[in-house]
């Protein structure tokens, strides 16, 4: 099956992907730094192995989003190669800031056209960057994971935010030890912030296919969208 949350024109024509090679290339993922050799082949095996996460974070914002798509400034975080700015744009979203940690990636999202501006941070090592309260919506998806982005970087999302501007994180549900003890952590702070009065929970909306589980050829990863508005 081929994801429809994912742009087709912007497949790289020379990336040749067997459905096994991109479950390696998933399970090799062990770290930000593996992202500076996977660009090339990124998009191609987030088709074979069916990720919606674009989709599914397109359909709650939507729900969501008071301000016409075209006159949205989105902060993409966390951004790839712009899977997430393709499948938004598709919905007539036109103004977008890529943040990543790989150079290569950012190269990629570079190549879409859509990004207006595109920023290099290893989030939870340098700070997120950009000014304070100037999105209409912050968005990261597929990063809130141990080894990658530490938990605290929720509060910088929130910060970029303008006040009633709206923060989506997209993740997928794995079901291993450590992934426990992180979406434990995030669950306390988001609530943490919310009891500080900085955001309010709009809605956590669980997702049946996140994507295709690459440990087990015929499983399924969940996940989960949190949408929250700024104070």
């Amino acid at each position: 099956m081929t994801n429809p949350g994912v742009n087709q024109d912007f497949e790289l024509p020379h990336t040749h992907r067997s459905l096994q090679e991109a479950r390696d290339a998933f399970k090799s993922c062990k770290n930000p730094q593996f992202y500076d050799e996977w660009a090339v082949t990124y998009n191609t095996d987030h088709n074979l192995m069916d990720y919606m996460a674009p989709v599914h974070t397109g359909e709650v914002l939507m729900k969501h989003l008071k301000l016409s798509p075209d006159q949205t400034r989105v902060l993409d975080v966390a951004c790839g190669s712009g899977l997430v700015a393709k499948l938004l744009s598709s919905q007539g979203f036109r103004l977008f800031v890529g943040v990543d940690g790989s150079a290569a990636m950012l190269e990629e999202a570079q190549r879409t056209a859509l990004y207006q501006d595109v920023r290099l941070a290893l989030l939870g090592t340098e700070p997120l960057p950009g000014d304070l309260d100037q999105f209409d919506v912050v968005t990261i998806v597929g990063a809130l994971y141990p080894g990658f982005v530490p938990v605290k970087v929720i509060r910088e999302l929130c910060n970029a935010a303008k006040p009633g501007g709206l923060v989506v994180m997209t993740r997928g549900n794995y079901q291993r030890l450590e992934h426990f003890s992180y979406t434990q952590d995030l669950h306390l702070e988001m609530d943490r912030m919310e009891q500080e009065g900085l955001w309010t929970r709009l809605e956590v909306r669980r997702v049946e296919h996140y994507l295709s589980d690459p440990h087990q050829p015929k499983g399924i990863v969940q996940g989960s969208v949190y949408i929250y508005q700024k104070n």
